[in-house]
C-alpha cells in the first residue's frame, strides 16, 4: 500500500480520534515504533495498515469494518486533492467522480509501478439514480470503498443508500456495491 494512505490514516486519527499522541500509541502498539515517517509514493506492506486499523478498532472498541468505512469517508475527498491530475475539472457529483477517477488513478499507479497490484475497480450507471461498483482486491477493503462513496457524497452534498449485493467476505470473487441516490 502506498505511503499516502498511511499519511491519510495518520491525519484521520489525529483529527477524529485524539491527536498525535493517539497516533503514536497506535503506531507503537501495531509496529513497535512510536515514530515512523511514511513517504507518499513508497510501497509499504499491506499487513502494516491492516494492523494499524485493527489496533485503532480495538482502541475505540469498534468493529474493524466500521473503522475502515469511517476512514474511507475521510479519505475519499482527500484523494481528489492528492490526485488532481487524473480528474476532469468539471466533475461535480459522486457518480461521475467514481466512474472517472477510480479507473484512472489505479491505471496510473499500475503504469508507474507494473509490479503493483492495485484493486480492480469499475463502476457504471444502472440509471440516473443508481451506480453499480465492482471491486476486487486481495486486500478485501470493500468497507473503505463504501466509506469513500459516503465521503464523496458529503463532499458533493448528496445522500445515498449503499448496499453490498455480493462480497468477497462471503465467498464472492468480487464485491458488488449498489449506490442509490436518495
Amino acid at each position: 500500500m502506498y505511503g499516502v494512505i498511511f499519511t491519510f490514516l495518520k491525519e484521520y486519527v489525529e483529527e477524529r480520534h485524539g491527536g498525535n499522541e493517539t497516533w503514536r500509541k497506535l503506531l507503537k502498539a501495531s509496529t513497535g515504533q512510536a515514530y515512523k515517517l511514511y513517504f507518499p509514493v513508497v510501497d509499504y506492506p499491506d499487513e502494516e495498515i491492516v494492523a494499524l486499523a485493527q489496533t485503532a478498532a480495538d482502541a475505540l472498541s469498534l468493529p474493524l469494518p466500521a473503522v475502515l468505512e469511517d476512514f474511507g469517508s475521510y479519505v475519499g475527498p482527500r484523494l481528489m486533492s492528492f490526485y488532481p491530475m487524473y480528474l476532469k475539472n468539471n466533475i461535480d457529483n459522486t457518480f461521475d467522480m467514481i466512474i472517472h477517477a477510480g479507473a484512472n488513478i489505479h491505471d496510473a499507479i499500475h503504469r508507474h509501478n507494473p509490479e503493483r497490484k492495485p484493486p480492480q475497480l469499475s463502476a457504471h450507471r444502472e440509471s440516473d439514480n443508481i451506480l453499480i461498483i465492482h471491486y476486487q482486491s486481495h486486500r478485501r477493503l470493500c468497507h473503505v470503498v463504501r466509506g469513500i462513496v459516503r465521503g464523496l457524497g458529503e463532499r458533493f452534498n448528496e445522500e445515498f443508500t449503499i448496499e453490498e449485493t455480493q462480497c468477497m467476505y462471503h465467498g464472492a470473487v468480487e464485491c458488488i456495491i449498489k449506490v442509490t441516490k436518495k
